[in-house]
């Protein structure tokens, strides 16, 4: 991405300046040999991106390849303790342990500061009243004007522009209850008795409110505070060049403008890191052009590997909640419609629920046998 790819460098051009060796690199792609086979079209442009980088600096690349195992031992740990940790960033951390590594620099905290998608910004405009300004620039990316505007509406409600929900919800709230997700596996009697939280939806109309409603919503902290107890386990801390608290005061007192240029998002951070702006330290570009100005920001290769270790990991999950005791926690989920979810003949993809479906997992202390007094 444009954020880690960033850091990559300038880490890697300050040590060849102090005459140390270069820094060890890590992706949260597979190895090719892990990736799709054959590797279509698609994944090119990631491994591309990282192999522009690679050469450029002349670093070594480690590739995290996430397994079933990983997985399902993500998920037996106990969510209500901060060390929670999935995803392939646990394969990045035994592997950087492996080699010696005991600082790890990370471009997470760019997106939400210095390098912002401009989140916002049309919501501002349409909402501000400058209508003209709004159409003209929507046209000028080739988008629907009327599109963007459902857009803006679907980001300002607190549940999402879903009607079909909508009246879901009015329907169940008209007859005495409280409608919640038609997939969600939270147990229907706990449902009776306790109203659901609602989601909290951190956007805003304008860019700067946007992005401290962001910065204030909890969602950094928590990979902070994740990263470094899970880290620590192995030795590690993480380091954040991104949220220094100078340049996230810097970011936020740009205009919108910076951030987004008509189809240009985070224009600031691509301008400055462009062929046509040199780095102060070594006169040369930060990054090459093909991933300064790469669009969109997608990792379908990082996903698709992620998926495949996921049904590999939902027959596991699925026999071992269907064969233990009873959980502790089983009052609050509704297993036997869990069970259904994590059936891999009905699993149709990744769909919107599957995120919930694997928190309800994590909740469910399925790892855990019942106490005596649990059991009684």
């Amino acid at each position: 991405g444009l954020d880690s790819s960033s850091v990559t460098v300038l880490a890697a051009r300050e040590l060849r300046r102090q005459g140390r060796p270069p820094p060890l690199a890590f992706t949260w792609l597979p190895s090719l040999g892990e990736a799709a086979t054959p590797l279509d079209r698609r994944h090119e442009a990631e491994y591309a991106a990282v192999a522009c980088v690679a050469e450029q600096e002349g670093l070594q690349v480690f590739y995290a390849a996430l397994n079933a195992t990983d997985i399902v031992a993500g998920l037996r740990m106990d969510a209500a303790f901060p060390q929670v940790l999935r995803g392939p960033e646990t394969v990045v951390q035994r592997q950087a342990a492996a080699q010696g590594v005991r600082v790890l620099l990370s471009g997470w905290g760019g997106d939400d500061g210095i390098s912002y998608f401009g989140r916002g910004h049309y919501a501002a405009l349409l909402l501000g009243g400058r209508w003209r300004r709004f159409c003209a620039e929507t046209r000028a990316v080739g988008e629907s004007p009327l599109r963007q505007a459902v857009g803006v509406l679907w980001d300002i409600l607190p549940y999402g522009f879903n009607l079909d929900l909508a009246r879901r919800r009015l329907r169940k709230r008209l007859r005495g209850g409280w409608a919640m997700p038609e997939r969600a596996a939270t147990h229907p009697e706990f449902v009776r008795r306790v109203r659901p939280f609602r989601r909290r939806n951190w956007f805003r109309a304008g860019v700067r409110r946007s992005q401290l409603a962001r910065l204030q919503s909890g969602i950094v902290t928590m990979r902070l505070e994740n990263w470094a107890a899970s880290g620590a386990t192995h030795g590690l801390e993480y380091r954040y060049p991104l949220l220094d608290r100078r340049l996230l005061e810097f970011a936020l007192g740009l205009s919108p403008e910076q951030f987004k240029r008509l189809e240009a998002q985070r224009w600031l951070m691509r301008h400055a890191l462009s062929p046509q702006a040199p780095c102060a330290h070594s006169g040369a570009p930060v990054l090459p052009p093909q991933l300064c100005w790469r669009h969109p920001k997608a990792d379908p290769a990082r996903v698709d590997a992620g998926y495949r270790a996921l049904v590999e990991a939902l027959p596991l999950i699925r026999e071992e909640i269907a064969a233990s005791p009873a959980p502790s926690r089983a009052c609050y989920v509704d297993v036997p419609r869990l069970l259904e979810h994590l059936d891999l003949s009905r699993f149709k993809g990744v769909q919107p629920s599957l995120l919930r479906i694997l928190n309800a997992v994590k909740f469910l202390d399925f790892h855990q046998a019942p106490t005596q007094s649990q059991m009684d």
